[in-house]
């Protein structure tokens, strides 16, 4: 069962920053991150559309450069937004990497840069026109991420070639499962906070886990 840290260990590490990378690299088999354009045209890593939740300033992603969402300070860390690039210069040559893509146009950007990267990559988008993009365009695994109607996302994602499924954990069971490995889908649950929870899936033949914390990697 892999283990995929969710914005590079959320739970525990401020998310999304170079120190999460840098941490979570030393204990997961992928780290997932959230990419945006910012105002200057950079791919960011950064979750939410604004900085409001994670940061004392607030404002849009999109209106901000670079420069200044560096300077910002997520979830009190002294971290700040960083770019892609520079997210890709932090992970680990023995870990791969998870691109949620969080809006459309970003595809062309991202190739260029991972073009010269000799990292394991994954792209993942709940938009479907993403994936569907992502999926024509390039030859790296994507997987659909999907929040409710189980059923519809398995025929989707083999609909698209998809290489995996991302479901929301409640949806999982083993119907889900064995629905999705016949239609040679990788499951992947979000998010797993607990080992309790990680151990059910591992049972259940699950293929990997998006998870929060570390120690829900822990599951055999």
């Amino acid at each position: 069962m892999r283990c995929i840290a969710h914005r590079g260990f959320a739970g525990l590490y401020p998310e999304n920053t170079l120190a999460a990378i840098e941490q979570a690299g030393e204990q997961a088999d992928l780290i997932e991150l959230d990419v945006r354009r910012c105002g200057s045209g950079e791919l960011v890593v950064h979750h939410d559309e604004t900085v409001d939740r994670l940061t004392t300033a607030n404002g849009r992603v999109a209106d901000m450069t670079a420069t200044e969402l560096s300077r910002l300070n997520v979830e009190g860390s002294g971290e700040g937004v960083p770019t892609l690039a520079a997210a890709i210069d932090a992970v680990p040559a023995d870990v791969g990497l998870d691109i949620e893509l969080k809006e459309p146009g970003l595809l062309s950007d991202v190739q260029d840069l991972l073009s010269d990267v000799d990292l394991e990559i994954w792209l993942s988008s709940f938009d479907i026109s993403i994936v569907e993009t992502a999926s024509e365009q390039t030859d790296y695994p994507v997987v659909l991420l999907v929040g409710d109607s189980s059923e519809a996302g398995i025929e989707r994602a083999a609909g698209l070639d998809c290489a995996g499924l991302g479901p929301h954990w409640r949806l999982v069971d083993f119907a889900l499962i064995e629905r999705a490995h016949r239609a040679d889908l990788a499951v992947y649950p979000w998010t797993i906070t607990d080992v309790d929870r990680a151990e059910t899936f591992a049972k259940m033949g699950i293929d990997g886990i998006i998870a929060d914390d570390p120690v829900a990697c822990s599951a055999e």
